[in-house]
């Protein structure tokens, strides 16, 4: 059940003034770098890939299933914003969309969900893979003021130490550790397990 991210969100959740406020750098000379480590910082959290399991500035996704499963389809990215479609290839391999007025969405439970109206049930789908679509908006809003401030705070803080530790290793007296925000603890959602 893949989640595809459509359109990215249009800003980061925290601005680059903010965060030389922060980190206490008054000079320009390091913008380019202090915006590539917010971009780094707030992948650790924001999405389908971060920490939360939540998209912080409005971004558009897709959920694709190879069939409608029996009762709820659950949105696993909160919070929801909006249901944009639902989409499926019928028995036939014709692209249909449903009527918003035959599914109900559930935006205030984490994860959001939707499920058939009373009386309605999902349609048959091709026998196929990636039938079933669902495009939808999450979010807290357009702006970095609508994210919760202890997720700026957060952020602004793993971007502060990214910028006091560029590297991923200490070394002290007969010591070599690696820091906490380590080359590995940024790309650890990247692996690919196999059984």
């Amino acid at each position: 059940m893949p989640l595809i991210l459509d359109t990215a969100p249009a800003t980061d959740p925290v601005t680059l003034a903010e965060v030389k406020a922060h980190i206490r750098v008054d000079h320009t000379d390091e913008d380019a770098r202090i915006g590539d480590f917010i971009r780094a910082a707030t992948q650790r959290f924001d999405g389908r890939d971060g920490s939360l399991g939540c998209c912080l500035i409005t971004q558009t996704w897709e959920l694709v299933l190879d069939a409608f499963p029996r009762r709820e389809i659950g949105l696993d990215l909160w919070p929801i914003q909006s249901v944009l479609s639902v989409s499926y290839d019928d028995p036939e391999g014709v692209a249909q969309t449903m009527a918003p007025a035959n599914y109900v969405v559930d935006k205030a439970s984490r994860p959001g969900w939707i499920v058939p109206v009373k009386g309605f049930s999902w349609p048959a789908t091709l026998d196929a893979i990636n039938v079933v679509r669902i495009r939808f908006r999450a979010g807290f809003g357009d702006n970095p003021g609508d994210v919760p401030e202890p997720i700026r705070t957060a952020i602004k803080m793993r971007v502060g130490h990214l910028y006091e530790h560029r590297e991923s290793v200490m070394h002290g007296s007969g010591f070599v550790t690696e820091l906490p925000d380590g080359a590995e603890d940024f790309v650890r959602n990247f692996r690919t397990w196999t059984f």
